[in-house]
């Protein structure tokens, strides 16, 4: 008994309080939970330090050195299992072998941060141990079959982890501009100190003056630099504007009038449907042309839309630099995502399975994805399991990896412009590539428009302005410079 409650010392108690400080910092967000994984090893071994005279420091290195690797052998046995899923059920049992750590274990497991839980927790044992054995002088050989052990099973955690669907699949796991954004646009702000985005080398033909009269703007992601690029150049101090409301809640639509969410809430903006929750009405939307379900939600809540193409843009599909196919046809695309080409051989590549990543639902290249297969169903995608605090587990669909045979899809702009995938080749459709000049003049096949959507009836006389004004040559010379195609001149 004496023993047990001895070994409970150093299994419980100690790690107990040394989380504790922890604590604090887990609740200054995910710097301090990150620095909590180094924080609380430290103040363990501190514990030991100071305490060295009162603690049994042979039996206390034996004690967490068996501990320690019990549970990194067990650990590792759950993620072989869970395929590396850390956030899985089954590594969810883990937590109650590490329940001394609780007063952290909460905070973590709410935000999801369950590797930076275990790791902090592993950690904290390993350094009891290193610091128990270091006082009480063991002999180095007692480390060599532990290290051994350890290594080996720290090294196939790291590989499990890093190839775990949650990791693999989640996408670019950028979480920028409040959670709305995958791709870091700080040099394409209105505000930003070194400005990418594109302007005319004189003055533009009006200039609104009045914050007031200032449309308010919203969009797809990847349309932020070019309606933010139009804002620049027709809003007066519209860096010194935004700048001032960076510390107010208009951030969380990151800005007051140059905003951004995505293209699902800035739908609900511009139809001013639950102003509260959303924020100011938007005036102008900028994206891909509105799927069927938008165009419902309009006319359910009254709102008539003016749609105006202002520019041209390409779904593209893509996939790893070194596979050999250069073309599909338009067909064989749709029988990949329908699911009755399978092997890339059957399309003259490698004897190699296709794996066809699609998009989430309702986001603007998904949208467009239904819009090409038309009556051809989507097979069903790709998923992954994922926990939320709040929901539970839920699904999510896989991204694209640049896996071994992948074939992705998105919108040019994101791939040439913003660069948002490496090691990855746009494919010719129907034996055109997706060039400015074959977009904009519409040989490309799956080129689509870059529209401007606002509200009919509007009252402010600015939006029917600068409608105008994108459609001159000087807003269509943005256009391009921006990264898009132009309207060609047959189409204004």
């Amino acid at each position: 008994m004496k023993t047990l409650l001895k070994s409970l010392k150093y299994y419980a108690l100690i790690p107990l309080i040394a989380s504790i400080p922890g604590l604090a910092l887990t609740l200054c967000g995910s710097f301090g939970m990150k620095a909590s994984v180094v924080a609380v090893p430290l103040v363990t071994a501190l514990i030991y330090i100071l305490f060295r005279k009162k603690i049994d420091m042979n039996f206390s290195a034996k004690t967490n050195g068996i501990i320690f690797l019990a549970l990194l052998v067990i650990f590792t046995g759950m993620m072989v299992v869970a395929d590396g899923n850390v956030e899985s059920l089954m590594m969810s049992y883990f937590s109650f072998l590490i329940l001394p750590f609780f007063p952290i274990m909460i905070i973590m497991a709410l935000t999801g941060e369950f590797m930076l839980l275990y790791a902090g927790a592993l950690l904290s044992y390993l350094t009891a141990f290193i610091v128990s054995a270091f006082f009480a002088k063991i002999s180095k050989k007692i480390y060599i079959l532990p290290g051994i052990v350890g290594a080996i099973c720290i090294a196939a955690n790291i590989a499990l982890y890093i190839n775990s669907p949650t990791v693999k699949y989640a996408g670019h796991g950028f979480d920028y501009m409040h959670g709305y954004s995958s791709t870091d646009f700080t040099d394409y702000t209105v505000y930003a100190d070194h400005s990418k985005l594109a302007g005319l080398d004189h003055k533009p033909s009006f200039m609104i003056e009045n914050e007031d009269e200032m449309p308010v703007l919203d969009g797809a992601e990847a349309c932020y630099p070019l309606y933010a690029a139009f804002a620049k150049a027709l809003y007066k101090d519209i860096d010194q504007i935004e700048t001032k409301y960076l510390d107010t809640d208009a951030a969380f639509t990151n800005g007051k009038i140059v905003t951004m969410t995505n293209t699902i809430y800035g739908f609900e903006r511009l139809m001013d449907r639950d102003a509260e929750k959303f924020g100011k009405r938007v005036d102008m939307f900028f994206g891909a042309r509105p799927s069927a379900s938008q165009m419902e939600a309009a006319k359910e809540n009254g709102v008539e839309l003016d749609i105006t193409p202002i520019g041209k843009e390409a779904f593209v599909f893509f996939v790893e630099e070194d596979n050999p196919i250069e073309n599909l046809t338009s067909e064989q695309l749709k029988a990949i995502y329908h699911g009755d080409i399978k092997n890339w051989s059957e399309l003259g590549g490698k004897d190699q399975e296709i794996l066809a990543f699609q998009r989430p639902k309702n986001s603007g290249s998904q949208t467009m994805m239904e819009y090409f297969m038309g009556d051809v169903s989507l097979k069903a995608p790709q998923t992954y399991e994922k926990v939320d605090a709040m929901a539970g587990v839920i699904k999510e669909v896989a991204q694209y990896a640049n896996e071994k045979g992948a074939i992705g899809y998105s919108f040019r702009y994101f791939l040439e412009e913003l660069g948002q995938e490496e090691k990855v080749k746009m494919l010719s459709i129907d034996g055109v590539y997706p060039t400015l000049d074959n977009i904009e003049h519409g040989s490309y096949p799956l080129t689509t428009n870059v529209c401007l959507v606002t509200r009919k009836n509007e009252l402010n006389p600015n939006v029917q302005k600068m409608i105008d004004f994108i459609l001159s040559d000087d807003g269509q010379e943005i256009v391009r410079k921006t990264g898009y195609a132009g309207l060609a001149e047959y189409d204004q």
